[in-house]
């Protein structure tokens, strides 16, 4: 047997944990192979995850459009006919006609009163003494007035007749009521051209 001398090569520890070169860095190449493993486990989770959300997405996005569509329009709804009725409760309908503030006891149905013609329309001084003859009034006379006039007005010549003369203008939808001594009657009515009675409508 040819003796060699030692060398470096001779010095290797009996219990070596070495491998050969064709294994080196085994421990590295199994560890990335294992967080390779767990980072491409959480990507399929995550784009199975995406994919169920896409899928739901696509399913009942149209019907949770179409609901809350119909929610919002039905509280719009409800919201307009809310402000709809307080409008109505606040302002007075047009069909109500005001309340008389006349007591008719005070009011003298049997006083003699002449309704005039101020306007020169045929028929109007009738039209007013029949309104004030179905008003409940028992002694009026229809004339014509001596000169025209604008606006229709209603007189009497002192405060004892002031009522009855408010609910002839009231009658005949005259707002002017005055009082003066220079009238043919206790209380009278002249019918000018802005018309009162609507005999032009």
């Amino acid at each position: 047997m040819t003796n060699y001398p030692r060398d470096e090569f001779d010095r290797v520890p009996e219990f070596s944990t070495r491998v050969g070169s064709h294994h080196a860095h085994g421990w590295a190449q199994s560890a990335a192979s294992k967080s390779t493993g767990g980072k491409l486990r959480w990507v399929v989770l995550t784009a199975v995850l995406v994919l169920v959300i896409g899928a739901l997405s696509f399913i009942f996005g149209p019907q949770l459009k179409e609901t809350l569509a119909t929610s919002a329009e039905s509280e719009t709804s409800q919201s307009q006919e809310k402000t709809a009725e307080s409008s109505e409760e606040a302002a007075p309908s047009e069909s109500e006609s005001p309340s008389s503030t006349i007591d008719d006891e005070d009011v003298l149905y049997g006083q003699l009163i002449g309704v005039y013609n101020a306007a020169s329309v045929a028929g109007l001084a009738n039209a007013g003494e029949e309104a004030m003859t179905e008003a409940g009034f028992t002694s009026v006379v229809a004339d014509n007035w001596t000169k025209p006039a604008e606006v229709s007005a209603v007189y009497y010549m002192s405060e004892a007749y002031r009522t009855t003369a408010e609910k002839a203008a009231e009658v005949l939808n005259i707002d002017e009521v005055l009082q003066t001594s220079n009238i043919p009657n206790r209380v009278t009515v002249v019918l000018g051209s802005d018309d009162t009675l609507g005999l032009n409508e």
